[in-house]
C-alpha cells in the first residue's frame, strides 16, 4: 500500500532543488519587499573587511618595529665588547649602569 507524503516535505524537497540563482533571486525580492538596501549592506560588508586589513598592516606594523628595535639594540650590544660572548651583561646594556 502506498504511504502518502505530507505536503511540507514536498515543499521541503521544491525548496532544497532551486537552483542557486533563483535562490538569490528570491531572497533579493524578500529583502526588496522588506525595505532593505542591498548597496548600502554591501558597502557596509567591504567597510568592515577594509577596517580588519588596515588593522591587520598596523599591528604587523608596530610588530615588525619592536622586532627591528631589539634587533638593533642587541647588535649595539654586541659592537660594546672587546671578544664575542665575553661580558656581554643585558641588564646593564638596557637600563644603563
Amino acid at each position: 500500500m502506498a504511504t502518502r507524503r505530507s505536503t511540507s516535505d514536498e515543499h521541503a524537497a521544491s525548496l532544497a532543488n532551486i537552483s542557486r540563482t533563483r535562490r538569490a533571486q528570491l531572497i533579493a525580492e524578500f529583502e526588496g519587499e522588506l525595505g532593505i538596501d542591498h548597496k548600502a549592506r554591501a558597502r557596509a560588508a567591504y567597510e568592515a573587511k577594509r577596517w580588519e586589513v588596515i588593522k591587520t598592516i598596523i599591528v604587523w606594523t608596530i610588530a615588525v618595529m619592536f622586532f627591528t628595535i631589539a634587533c638593533h639594540k642587541l647588535w649595539l650590544m654586541g659592537q660594546d665588547v672587546d671578544e664575542p660572548f665575553s661580558d656581554i651583561n643585558p641588564v646593564e646594556s638596557l637600563f644603563g649602569e
